[in-house]
């Protein structure tokens, strides 16, 4: 009778996806009175691939290097994949290995993973398992580090690991997990104050809101009010949500028909959404851009502004209650972080500075980022 701890073997496999691969694999397996111990497989842009580690049982047949070929020859024949087997003389996966994922998100570039995988490399961190995401000049990728055996203090590592991303223009969140303990949530959180929102143009704008007539004169209030002093957006946006007074609520329709979503936003946001994420937009604008952005991007959360209306006319105010400012965004983002069961430190952030005239590191690299109107 044969060790079950004995004679373990690896089974490899490439090639074109179909269906069916799997069961006619595992059935061979079977066949052999093997008994299958861990086993990886995906089908990425329609290659498939799987590993297998395999045990033998009491009934396991002998020989089984020279069976399997031939029943591998076989199926290679009919479905142009590529299998091997060999001996396997390492161990199964460990549940006691030290486990650290991190994701990533940024402008793309030539070098981006060379870059953190010789970083990773140098260190003794096993790359165990990379998901990358490209949509035209945004990446996103998440990556499983195997550190049991790191050179430095894992908090060394983090923090040389954070850095690089820094360098290199990246958002970076790190956490430490049981691979097979729970499913990972993952939630993003975008601002978009200064950073996704663009008017090309006041004049063109106010005239959309057809105010023809006093557009130039708010143009010169409002160059006049921007220039006796440095402006913060608070102020800017107060002053110019005061000229919406006595709008007809209907007139919203045409502000919505002007948002532009550039190509740059929608890459990011599918980059985020390919990697499950859960999206939330915090923003001290209107409401209405995004309540018409969650729409359009098909996001989980957004929150806006909401501006007082009576006798369905605008009032040109801010609904107190509702105003969104520096201080209740760290409040929604607890609620966020509670809400989505994910801890603060390990939510991607992009545009949420201390400073409301600060842009976070990242967005001076996204430049691309924004919804235009007019």
């Amino acid at each position: 009778m044969k060790n079950k701890n004995e004679n373990l073997f690896l089974i490899h496999a490439t090639g074109k996806d179909r269906s069916g691969l799997i069961a006619m694999l595992t059935k061979v397996v079977t066949n052999a009175g093997y008994n299958i111990i861990d086993i990886e497989q995906s089908a990425p842009h329609g290659l498939f691939y799987i590993i297998m580690i395999i045990e033998p049982t009491n009934n396991s047949i002998d020989k089984p290097i020279k069976f399997f070929e031939e029943r591998f020859e076989e199926f290679s024949t009919g479905t142009e994949l590529n299998i091997s087997i060999r001996n396997f003389n390492g161990s199964p996966r460990k549940s006691s290995k030290s486990w650290l994922r991190f994701v990533f998100v940024g402008p793309d570039r030539p070098g981006l993973i060379a870059s953190l995988s010789e970083f990773a490399g140098k260190n003794n961190a096993n790359i165990h398992r990379m998901n990358m995401i490209s949509r035209g000049e945004i990446i996103a990728c998440e990556s499983l580090l195997d550190i049991s055996g790191l050179r430095i203090e894992k908090s060394g590592f983090v923090s040389g690991l954070k850095t690089l991303g820094e360098e290199l223009g990246l958002q970076i969140v790190i956490t430490s997990e049981n691979v097979l303990s729970k499913k990972i949530r993952k939630l993003a959180i975008i601002d978009l104050d200064e950073n996704l929102i663009q008017i090309q143009g006041l004049s063109e704008f106010f005239n959309s809101l057809e105010k023809d007539k006093e557009t130039e004169r708010f143009i010169q209030n409002f160059r006049d009010f921007y220039s006796t002093k440095e402006r913060n957006s608070h102020e800017i946006k107060h002053f110019c949500i005061s000229y919406l007074n006595g709008m007809n609520h209907e007139l919203i329709r045409d502000i919505i028909s002007k948002i532009i979503i550039s190509p740059g936003t929608e890459e990011l946001i599918r980059a985020l959404k390919l990697m499950q994420y859960h999206i939330a937009l915090i923003s001290s604008s209107i409401s209405i851009f995004t309540d018409f952005l969650k729409d359009q991007l098909d996001l989980e959360y957004a929150f806006g502004n909401a501006i007082d209306v009576s006798k369905k006319k605008l009032t040109g105010k801010f609904n107190e209650n509702l105003e969104i400012d520096l201080k209740k965004k760290p409040k929604l983002i607890n609620w966020l972080a509670s809400m989505e069961k994910i801890p603060e430190a390990e939510i991607l952030k992009f545009g949420l500075t201390p400073d409301e005239n600060e842009k976070s590191s990242i967005l001076s690299h996204l430049e691309d980022l924004k919804i235009s109107i007019g």
